[in-house]
């Protein structure tokens, strides 16, 4: 009865991001939430609401505090009505992500739904992906239900139960793995295993959902030169490493049983589905495993090996992931030895590194490994990536002119050259995105300041998705907003008097998307956590005589922090432009994002930091590399319902 309440519980969380309802209204089984008196803050944040206008708790944390549900729940059924439900709607992202809820886990918690590439340590995320499934694969005859009148009657449909402990299963059966027919690389014309993708095409439409379904015996299929070129090339890494015989045999039968053709289109395809919505770096219509970089084939298919559901495969990714990691950091573009040999020959032309397209595919395979080992990988990998890999990625970005990167006027004359150029730009985005998360999830310090952010936003999701972005109806060459100039517009004092106004039409952040608000909130929060690095080094240095005078110290320090104005008039207004999209932008696009859905969470811990006067103390005790900032963060909240 647990785990059909559990079931049940998802299945109405899926009703508000559901693509395939369309306009039908949410049945009364699936609303969430305080809505009796509760004003719409304390509903987002799930807080205790006194009712009062301003409430106490809207007061307390600096919010405008917004009766509507008040009056828009009298009426069952009237215009009023339908104003309320637009009101709980553009607000759901925030229902169940309370600041109190989303860091009662830590990281775990917060990135829940994130659907990140599973971890052994971190199972609720696993188990949230693989709820998912079932709430998707559950969904149309959710809405058969839904029709007939009797949204209860799918908690009695028959599931099966998600054994969170399904590593341990591989585990048993370890040595049948090594004694079985893994050695084999052509036994794909006898492998039944399920998950996989035969039909799989180099240019994968976005609409259209990989069938991962094998269907009875296999026709022999000869593999292609890709497969056995990644084999040799992670081998013959591997080698170079001081391992003994049975270490070097176990990798290269992992590496035959992992990397046949078939098993690298279902990867893929699995990358595509679970994570390419979250970090849209690759032109999907022009991908093709014949031609790609090597390098970049290899960290796009063991991120989409994380994602598969065959135990087998996975261990034998995750055991094969570091040496993936070793052959992808090998590459020209990162190597040093490359680097001084081009010096010492006079070889060495930045120019041409710029607009190698080659070594740019290079790089974003440095870059897929960093996110795929940080995630997936072990506590040592997973260190290994954000403090070494990634500062080796940000060099190379630096060394090509990737913080300075934007459409010229010329990349409208060919389609080519601006889909490459446009994959410059978006990487750049998401690395961004990585360096202040790392300063998020662990306090480790950002590598690019806000200053460096020079490139622009990318451009419109469904202009990049296609296979002719010119024919695009809403294309256009370059967005022009820089995100360094976007994060300046957010502090901008239009009034005189330091208080928040409605910023005028022609603001970058009035055409700011979704994905731009998400860039823009982590470069918010590593701005707000680095000032307040820098307010606790002045209460440090400040003589004190006595505790009590240094409480009063700090108290005194915060209250007359002239920057905290203008970060409290960013915070506003980036909220009230993510309302205002989260308000316009349709239920089906909004159910297509990726994880920069969940901005308006990052904003809550934004938020926290600049409303507590222990942030500060709390932020001066955090270690460097801590391994749960979140977690540590949860005292802040200690008298959250008071």
């Amino acid at each position: 009865m647990v785990a059909d309440g559990r079931r049940s519980d998802n299945l109405r969380d899926h009703y508000a991001d559901c693509a395939k309802r369309g306009d039908r209204e949410i049945p009364e089984t699936g609303q969430r939430g305080r809505r009796r008196h509760a004003c719409q803050s304390c509903t987002s944040m799930k807080l205790r609401c006194d009712g009062q206008t301003p409430c106490g708790s809207c007061v307390k944390r600096h919010l405008e505090c917004i009766q509507d549900r008040k009056t828009t729940t009298a009426s069952p059924g009237t215009v009023s009505d339908t104003s309320s439900m637009k009101h709980e709607d553009y607000d759901r992202p925030s229902d169940r992500g309370s600041i109190k809820f989303l860091l009662n886990g830590g990281t775990d918690s917060f990135t829940e739904e994130f659907l990140l590439p599973p971890r052994s340590d971190r199972t609720r995320g696993l188990e949230y992906h693989h709820q998912k499934e079932e709430a998707e694969t559950a969904e149309s005859s959710m809405l058969a239900l839904e029709s007939k009148g009797d949204p209860t009657e799918f908690l009695t449909a028959p599931f099966t139960e998600f054994d969170t402990n399904g590593l341990s299963f591989f585990q048993d059966t370890f040595l049948d793995f090594f004694n079985g027919p893994f050695g084999d690389a052509h036994k794909s014309a006898v492998d039944p295993y399920s998950g996989g993708v035969m039909g799989y095409s180099p240019a994968i439409p976005m609409s259209h959902d990989p069938n991962l379904a094998f269907s009875g015996q296999q026709q022999f299929e000869p593999e292609k030169p890709y497969a056995t070129a990644l084999i040799q090339a992670i081998l013959s890494r591997s080698w170079s490493l001081p391992l003994d015989a049975k270490v070097h045999e176990e990798i290269s039968t992992n590496l035959t049983f992992l990397l046949t053709t078939a098993r690298i289109r279902k990867f893929v395809a699995l990358y595509f589905k679970y994570w390419h919505a979250n970090c849209t770096i690759l032109h999907v219509p022009s991908f093709d495993p014949d031609t790609v970089a090597l390098p970049l084939l290899a960290s796009v298919v063991f991120m989409g090996a994380m994602y598969t559901t065959d135990e087998r495969e996975r261990y034998a990714a995750k055991r094969l992931l570091d040496f993936a990691e070793l052959y992808v950091f090998s590459s020209d573009i990162f190597s040093c030895e490359y680097e001084v040999a081009a010096i010492m020959c006079g070889s060495r032309n930045i120019d041409n590194e710029t607009h190698d397209w080659s070594q740019f595919q290079n790089f974003q395979a440095g870059f897929l490994m960093v996110v795929v080992q940080y995630w997936a990988g072990g506590p040592v990998s997973s260190s290994r990536a954000m403090e070494n890999r990634f500062s080796e990625v940000i060099k190379v970005a630096r060394r090509i002119g990737l913080v300075r990167y934007k459409h010229n006027p010329e990349d409208g004359a060919d389609e080519a050259t601006w889909i490459q150029n446009e994959c410059r730009i978006r990487n750049m985005n998401i690395v961004s995105l990585l360096d202040c998360a790392f300063s998020f999830y662990q306090n480790y310090p950002c590598r690019l300041s806000h200053t460096e952010l020079g490139w622009e936003f990318p451009c419109f999701d469904s202009v990049f998705a296609s296979e002719h972005p010119f024919a695009e109806p809403n294309f256009q060459v370059s967005r022009g907003i820089a995100i360094r100039d976007a994060f300046h517009a957010l502090f901008e004092d239009t009034s005189g008097q330091g208080s928040p106004v409605p910023l005028p039409s022609s603001n970058p952040i009035s055409s700011l998307t979704v994905f731009d608000m998400f860039v823009l909130i982590h470069v918010l929060y590593a701005f707000i956590n680095t000032h307040m690095t820098c307010l606790a080094l002045l209460i440090r240095t400040k003589p004190s005589v006595s505790a009590s005078s240094s409480g009063k110290r700090r108290q005194s320090v915060v209250q007359n922090d002239s920057t905290l104005t203008p970060i409290r008039t960013a915070l506003t207004r980036w909220r009230d432009h993510w309302l205002t999209l989260r308000n316009t932008v349709s239920s089906h696009e909004w159910a297509s994002m990726g994880f920069f859905k969940n901005g308006y969470n990052f904003w809550l811990v934004s938020h926290l930091l600049t409303t507590k006067k222990e942030s500060v103390d709390v932020v001066m005790k955090m270690e460097v590399r801590c391994e749960d900032k979140l977690e540590k963060l949860k005292v802040l909240l200690k008298d959250e319902n008071d």
